[in-house]
């Protein structure tokens, strides 16, 4: 059967085969991996995903994956090519999912004012001089592993004893996963086996961000292809913004972000889902609604976020609980009214996190999105400043490597 691929994209992948070469090379120079056991079939595609990567496609799922196809997927991952992207994977052992995520501006954006608060109450704990030194640590990329598994969770809240008296291990107080663009349900039993895993987890959240449609990046020669095309040069973020439709107002998250006829970003809702258990009290259960142990709010297109800060006042009880459970474990006795004067009460304004949605809406819509009419395979390039081989085809990759 003739190739019936463009020239263009024969090119692409050409040029995407000898990369992958290129990373297999440098990944089994750093890893112990037996090469006759690895199928090259499922590490491609991870390798097509993660060098192709947009941001309509903001998490993939890998089946069938093997602990050694998972070094190889992770080595490339890790390689200096792709540092820049973030990328988090949650890898389980038992049903051989991989889960790899890059997440986006708009992504994190509803965590950076809660990763605020949560450093500024917790960088006071108490201690005792030539004893246990405490931290609270707030971790936007830190990897869990256990069992062969591997969980990256977008944040993580654990205490640690740093003074190297101890050989206690981290306690892990809250775990909080952003659903943008990607399957509610993977999530869902991601968080379940997490809370399993780490039984002394006070706070399980889940943020959903929804857009009006889902995201689809313009074919190749429409109207806004065509419009891209015209300029000439690749845009700037603030280029990019001033071409929008309607600029009689300000870009807020009630408004598309539209320019050339296509619509890059368009939220719809925002929503906060949470769950708290007791010191010593049961696992914390995904899948129960109760209200006395769960609680669920709206950030966009309304603030209605009174039950989670409720539900937040219950956590943060919890915290100081289970922080002095931390130094009992430790060999230490503290007071609760200790605790409570470091810690206090814990405020967070959801007008603020709104703000911060906007600003990630602005980076997102133009994540991926400046147009470049001089490369020769007429393709979207990242942002200003990325390296080339993030861009991406809009031709799909109709042939196996």
């Amino acid at each position: 059967m003739p190739d019936t691929r463009s020239s263009s994209q024969f090119s692409l992948d050409i040029d995407m085969s000898k990369q992958f070469a290129a990373v297999l090379q440098n990944v089994f120079r750093s890893i112990d991996v037996n090469h006759d056991n690895v199928d090259y079939g499922i590490c491609r595609r991870g390798f097509q995903y993660i060098s192709g990567a947009n941001r309509a496609k903001q998490m993939e799922v890998f089946t069938g994956v093997g602990l050694n196809k998972f070094k190889v997927i992770s080595a490339i991952t890790e390689d200096r090519s792709f540092a820049f992207l973030k990328l988090r994977l949650t890898y389980d052992a038992c049903s051989k999912v991989l889960i790899v995520k890059m997440p986006s501006t708009l992504h994190e954006a509803p965590l950076d004012k809660l990763k605020t608060v949560l450093e500024r109450k917790l960088d006071y704990l108490p201690s005792h001089p030539s004893q246990s030194v405490v931290h609270a640590n707030v971790h936007m990329n830190r990897s869990i592993r256990f069992n062969n598994s591997e969980f990256v969770p977008d944040m993580l809240l654990s205490l640690r004893d740093i003074s190297k008296r101890t050989n206690e291990p981290s306690m892990f107080l809250l775990i909080s996963e952003c659903a943008f663009s990607q399957n509610e349900a993977v999530l869902c039993d991601k968080l379940k086996k997490i809370t399993v895993e780490l039984p002394n987890l006070v706070m399980v959240m889940m943020i959903v961000i929804r857009e009006d449609t889902p995201f689809n990046s313009p074919q190749q020669k429409s109207a806004a292809w065509e419009f891209f095309k015209s300029h000439g040069t690749l845009l700037s973020q603030k280029e990019f913004l001033t071409l929008c439709a309607d600029l009689s107002e300000p870009i807020c998250l009630g408004k598309s972000i539209t320019v050339g006829g296509h619509t890059w970003c368009h939220l719809a809702t925002v929503e906060y889902f949470i769950w708290v258990r007791e010191v010593r009290g049961n696992l914390i259960n995904i899948g129960n609604s109760s209200a006395d142990s769960s609680a669920r709010g709206t950030l966009f297109p309304e603030i209605r976020m009174g039950e989670v800060d409720a539900m937040f006042d219950k956590a943060i009880s919890t915290f100081k609980d289970s922080i002095v459970l931390f130094f009992e474990w430790l060999g230490e006795s503290f007071e609760t009214g200790e605790i409570d004067e470091a810690i206090g009460q814990l405020k967070i304004s959801w007008t603020d996190c709104q703000g911060r949605l906007t600003g990630g809406m602005k980076d997102t819509a133009c994540e991926g999105r400046e147009f470049d009419p001089n490369h020769e395979d007429e393709h979207l390039r990242g942002g200003p400043g990325l390296p080339d081989h993030r861009s991406q085809s809009f031709l799909q990759l109709s042939q196996p490597l």
